[in-house]
This record gives structure tokens, C-alpha cells and sequence, in this order.
């Protein structure tokens, strides 16, 4: 009982309560000493109840003194060394301790710093390991990462419970809601997956590995998206499934306009067919018909003649459009074009540089080029080909320019009508411009001249270096059945999110001008799935708070409002805990725009501020940049005060913090919210 009790009580107490018993145990025997001396040699009282009080307060006074004096000198020391140890235990923070906290107790701070310095040794010695025998697993991921992060197709793979635990680029191209720990139907209508699943499993029970097809609808309903997914399995156990799909959306919009159209077309020449063929009929029996009436029959005749002929051209109009639309383009560099044919046979092109992006066949574009280059230099009369391309808004014009003898109309035309390749068949160059629903034209002045090829300007797609490590997580914690409040702190996803506002009074009328969140999943921060945007308070920002945080009123003039940008923030904290520094000034913004969001922020929320208080206890610094110093996190200065920039840093200091609590024994949620009540009179004591 005893010994819990002195676990129960910390380390200042403790040494207060030695000195006050140490104090009080003095007067107690100068009491007893006075008591005893009176009776033995007798005499008035007063004298010595008066000396007798004397030397307890004295003595009560000088235990007081040295008792601060020794909380001051030795009980704190030995707490922010024991602290600092500690953070650099668990913590993987190498940072040097700071020995002027402890120079009154002789060599134990130095002692410290040694531990310290082994244990960063032992640290790195153990990473070097760690790192040897991992280099072929790394060279084996980078590999994956490369091959799996390009695919053309969107590829997920989900745990046997439908949570994500790996995507690629194309997926999120397709999804963009999707992210690690979330589940499916998050972003997938979850029905016709569930019935694919649910062949797969049949399929499975009788024996059968196979893959299923599924059409289904983005959360959204913006994208219908085609796929397959495929059993994975380890040990004959289902460890989770592949979905492997594309965006559909636009086939089945061609196929809708292609059945409009064949209906159309159906209606369109019905009706003028059936008035020729009665027309028809009335000419050939009604052989006594007069002159006149004749005539107007053939007239008729004509009309709907006429009128089939304009529903053919109608049609054909249509159709070649969603033809057109339907043409397997993407987004090529002219660059790249311009190097394709230059590497045909050696052809002597000048190639000026550009980044312009152009949505087209490139093989067939770079395979038109070559070919009008080719017979223009066939003559011997043209020389100095060179390529260009001019940017003009929506359309890139691809200039193919040479010097010598003008090309007529009548030649172009000949060399557009040939076969392009023999990969392309009979497809000939003037298919090409028409599947590109363009043209060409020559044009020229003395000398020079140029043939123009106008073709739609591209966006630049994702480029293959752009980094996405956290876009997989094979380590996933299985889904648990208890509440929340009991699951471990390890098994949780976090948002760890900043607001900056226009004041600091949410209640006077203060609104947010900008709302940042960060995924920590898995203990690791994930820095692609972020959230970042501004919004319009509807008022002005004081010229005070924008030195704060450089947020002006142009910036936020054109951005949506808490409604709009609050929504989609909602969505993006979906299941998960919330994390900020000073979280209850953050989160009153939130709660008191609940009714205009339309939404309720009643997730779980854990404040950095107040776990640094119960983890810090000896100290009160901690403000973000202590916190940071702390662990060794750098703030660059012009993100200190930005929503993101303190996103960043309070999420850096999360998952350190996450560490010390489960060494602390706090492993569960409750367990990091009860800590947190705990230190709420703290909290009100300090300045943040």
C-alpha cells in the first residue's frame, strides 16, 4: 500500500513532503526537548512556550527554504534530465542535453550527455545494420513503387474488411478522396463491389481463383468506373483483394450517343422513305394522271429526296464529332514529337525547343510530320526543315516550315491521301486530321514556307518523378469491435489540423480565413493526403492578424465559404481523431459554424498542448516552438504562423509524443483523454 502510494506521487511532492516531515519532526523535538527542561528545573511557562515557538517556526521556516531551494536546484534538474533522457529514448530525438539546467548536481548532467551520446551511437549503429540488410528489400520496393505508382489503370488494394491499404497515382487521379485506413465506399458506390466480392468468395469456397468484373459509380456519381478484382491469398486465407479499373465515363456516354444517334437516324429516314416510296407508287399506276399533277408528285418526290439527304448529312456530322471524341489521345509533349521525327531515317530537322503540351496521337501526328517531310525534301528543291510550336490559349499550332519551292494545295492533298503505316493499315493522314478534328494549310512568302497543323492544347499530366511514399501501407492494424474511447492509440488514424482567422474571439465575431489538415495513419505522417484551403470570412481581415499569418483580403476574395470549405474538411477528418495545438481555440470556430456547415465536428480530440503538460510536467514552456525545440523539429520562418506551415510541425510533434505516452503507459485513447482532464488545470495556468 505504501509503496503504490509513493509510486502514485511524483518526485517534488515527494521531496516536499521529506522536508515538511523533516520540519515538522524539528519542532516536534524542540517541543519535546523545552516540555522536558521545564520539568526539570521548573519555572514560568511562558518563557518557554515563547522560545519553544520560536525555534519551530524558525526551524518550519529554514525546512520551507531549503526545501525550494532544493526543488529548484535538484528536484527539477533531475526531472528535465530524466525528461530529456527519456524524449531521446523514445523518441529518436539526438539532440545534445542541455547541461547548464543541472550544473548543481555535479557530474550527473554530464553523465546524462554521455548516455545520451551512446545511445545516439548505439542508435546509428543499429540503423546502419537496419539499413544493410534492407537494401535489397528497398531496391525490390522501389522497383514496385515505379512500376505499380505509373499504371494507366487505377489500382487499389483493400484488407478483407474494404479498408484501403495501397493505391496508385491513377487511382487517385480517378478517386480523389481515396486514402490509406479509409474504407471503399468512401469513394466507390459500395454495391456493385460488394456483389463482385461476393462472386470472388463463391468462387473461392468451390475452389476457383478467379476475377470478377463490376461497373460502379464514384461516390460522387461523377465517374462510372470499370474494373476487376482478384482474391489475395496467403496460406489458403483471404489477407484482402485487388481492384484493378478505368474510367469508363466516356464509353458509356459514346455508346449512349451512338444509340441516340442510330434512333435518330431510324426516325429521321423513315418517314421521308415511306412519302417516296407512296409518291413512287402513285407515279407508276396512275398512268392517266394529268401533266400537272405529275409534276407536283415529282416535286414532292424531290423534297423528301432532299430532306433524306440532310438527316444522312446531319447524322454523318454527329457522328464523325463523337467519333472524334472517342480518338485515343493523350497528352504529349511537342518535344516528344518533334524528337520522333527527327529520328525517322535521319530526317535533317531543326526542332526548335518548347513545353508545350498537345492532346493527340502522337505516333500518328510524328508519323504525319515525317511523311510531308519526306516527300517535300523527295523534289531536292526544299531544304531547311525546321518545327515549331505556337502556343495560342486552348490550341498549340505544330509549324512545319523549309525553304525553297512552294507546295500547292493539290500536292498536300496527294500526300495526305497514302496509307500513314503499315500499323495503321489504310488509315491515311487525311483520317488522321479528321479523327483529330483538324486541318492543315500551307502558307508562305517568297522563299519561305509552312504548313500549319492546329491541334488542341494538353494540360501536363503527372509527371513520373513526382514522390508519393505514403501511398501504401502493408501494416495496417485489423479493424477492432470495441469503442473508440478503448482502442489503442496505435490502431487510430489522426488529423492533425490548423486554423488561421481573423482574430481571436470566435464568439465576437471572428471568423476562419484558412483551414489546414494532415493524415497521420499507421504512426506515420502521411504528406500526400493533406487539406489545404482558404476561405472568405465575409468581413474584413484586421490588418494586425495578417502580419500573423499573410493572409490578405484579396487572397480570401474569390474563396469559398465555412459552408463549402467546412464540408469538405468534415469529409476529409471522416473517422478519424482530431490533433492541434490549443485544440479547444481551433475546434470553438468549427463548433460554433456547425449549424451553417451543416455538419457536426464530434470527433475525438487530443491537444498537443495539454500532453505536453502531463508528459512536461517540470517545465511551463509549451508553446509549438518549445515543443519543437524540444524534439528537434525545424519551423521554416515563413511557415511558422501559416495553417499548414503549424500543421506540419504539430504533426511532427504528434507522432513523438505518441511514443512517450505509450512508454508512460497511456496505450489507449481514453487513456490519452483522461491524461489530458488531468491537465487542464495546467493548461489554464500557462500561456500558449
Amino acid at each position: 500500500m505504501i509503496e503504490r502510494l509513493t509510486q502514485q506521487l511524483g518526485l517534488r511532492l515527494r521531496f516536499a513532503l521529506f522536508f515538511a516531515a523533516l520540519g515538522l519532526g524539528g519542532a516536534v523535538i524542540i517541543g519535546a526537548a523545552l516540555w522536558f527542561g521545564h520539568l526539570r528545573g521548573g519555572g514560568p511557562v511562558d518563557g518557554f512556550l515563547m522560545g519553544g515557538i520560536i525555534a519551530a517556526l524558525g526551524l518550519l521556516g529554514l525546512s520551507a527554504w531549503i526545501g525550494l531551494l532544493f526543488d529548484e536546484n535538484v528536484a527539477k534538474p533531475i526531472l528535465a534530465l530524466a525528461s530529456d533522457l527519456t524524449t531521446r529514448a523514445r523518441a529518436d530525438v539526438d539532440l545534445q542535453i542541455d547541461e547548464a539546467q543541472a550544473k548543481h548536481l555535479s557530474t550527473l548532467a554530464p553523465a546524462a550527455n554521455a548516455i545520451n551520446a551512446a545511445l545516439a551511437e548505439a542508435r546509428a549503429a543499429r540503423q546502419r545494420a537496419v539499413e544493410r540488410e534492407t537494401a535489397r528489400i528497398a531496391r525490390e520496393k522501389a522497383l514496385f513503387e515505379a512500376l505499380f505508382r505509373d499504371l494507366g489503370e487505377g489500382a487499389v488494394v483493400a484488407t478483407p474488411d474494404n479498408r484501403v491499404m495501397l493505391y496508385n497515382r491513377m487511382a487517385q487521379e480517378l478517386l480523389p478522396k481515396i486514402g490509406l485506413d479509409r474504407p471503399l465506399d468512401a469513394v466507390l458506390r459500395p454495391e456493385p463491389v460488394t456483389d463482385a466480392l461476393r462472386r470472388v468468395e463463391d468462387a473461392r469456397i468451390a475452389g476457383r481463383i478467379a476475377a470478377e468484373t463490376f461497373l460502379a459509380a464514384s461516390s460522387d456519381g461523377k465517374r462510372f468506373l470499370q474494373g476487376r478484382v482478384t482474391p489475395i491469398l496467403s496460406d489458403e486465407e483471404l489477407s484482402g483483394h485487388v481492384l484493378i479499373f478505368r474510367d469508363a465515363t466516356d464509353d458509356l456516354r459514346s455508346h449512349a450517343e451512338q444509340a441516340h444517334l442510330f434512333n435518330a437516324l431510324l426516325e429521321g429516314v423513315r418517314r421521308p422513305s415511306g412519302t417516296i416510296a407512296a409518291l413512287l407508287d402513285v407515279l407508276e399506276t396512275g398512268a392517266d394522271l394529268p401533266p400537272e399533277a405529275r409534276a407536283n408528285f415529282r416535286k414532292g418526290i424531290s423534297e423528301e429526296v432532299a430532306r433524306l439527304f440532310e438527316v444522312i448529312d446531319s447524322m454523318a456530322t454527329e457522328q464523325a464529332a463523337a467519333t472524334s471524341r472517342r480518338w485515343p489521345v493523350s497528352a504529349v509533349a511537342a518535344s516528344h514529337i518533334f524528337d520522333a521525327v527527327r529520328a525517322r531515317d535521319a530526317l535533317s530537322v531543326i526542332a526548335t525547343p518548347t513545353n508545350a503540351m498537345i492532346a493527340c496521337d502522337g505516333f500518328g501526328i510524328a508519323t504525319l510530320l515525317a511523311r510531308l517531310i519526306e516527300r517535300l525534301g523527295a523534289s531536292g528543291t526544299r531544304e531547311g526543315f525546321t518545327l515549331v510550336a505556337e502556343e495560342d490559349g486552348a490550341e498549340t499550332r505544330i509549324v512545319l516550315g523549309w525553304q525553297g519551292e512552294v507546295a500547292t494545295d493539290g500536292e498536300i492533298m496527294a500526300w495526305l491521301a497514302a496509307p500513314l503505316s503499315p500499323a495503321y493499315g489504310h488509315y491515311s493522314g487525311r483520317d488522321a486530321l479528321e479523327a483529330h478534328q483538324s486541318t492543315i494549310w500551307a502558307e508562305g512568302q517568297g522563299t519561305s514556307h509552312r504548313i500549319v497543323l492546329p491541334l488542341p492544347t494538353a494540360s501536363a499530366p503527372l509527371a513520373p518523378g513526382d514522390a508519393r511514399p505514403e501511398f501504401y501501407d502493408f501494416n495496417l492494424p485489423s479493424a477492432p469491435s470495441a469503442e473508440m474511447a478503448a482502442r489503442e492509440l496505435s490502431e487510430l488514424s489522426f488529423v492533425v489540423f490548423d486554423t488561421e482567422t481573423t482574430g481571436l474571439s470566435p464568439r465576437g465575431g471572428d471568423e476562419i480565413v484558412q483551414i489546414a489538415g494532415l493524415r497521420i495513419v499507421n504512426g506515420r505522417i502521411l504528406r500526400g493526403e493533406t487539406f489545404d484551403a482558404l476561405v472568405n470570412p465575409g468581413r474584413p481581415i484586421p490588418p494586425a492578424s495578417t502580419r500573423v499569418h499573410h493572409i490578405t483580403d484579396a487572397m480570401v476574395e474569390g474563396a469559398p465559404d465555412i459552408r463549402d470549405v467546412g464540408q469538405r474538411f468534415h469529409d476529409f477528418c471522416q473517422g478519424s481523431v482530431l490533433v492541434a495545438h490549443n485544440a479547444p481555440f481551433d475546434l470553438a470556430f468549427l463548433r460554433l459554424k456547425e449549424q451553417v456547415i451543416g455538419r457536426r465536428f464530434d470527433n475525438p480530440v487530443l491537444c498537443t498542448v495539454l500532453m505536453s503538460a502531463g508528459l512536461f510536467d517540470h517545465t511551463g514552456q509549451h508553446t509549438l516552438d518549445a515543443l519543437c525545440a524540444r524534439f528537434g523539429v525545424t519551423i521554416p520562418p515563413e511557415a511558422r504562423h501559416t495553417a499548414m506551415g503549424d500543421t506540419v510541425a504539430t504533426a511532427e510533434v504528434f507522432v513523438r509524443m505518441l511514443a512517450l505516452l505509450r512508454d508512460k503507459g497511456v496505450k489507449t485513447l481514453g487513456g490519452a483523454i483522461a491524461e489530458e482532464g488531468r491537465m487542464t488545470k495546467i493548461r489554464k495556468a500557462q500561456s500558449y
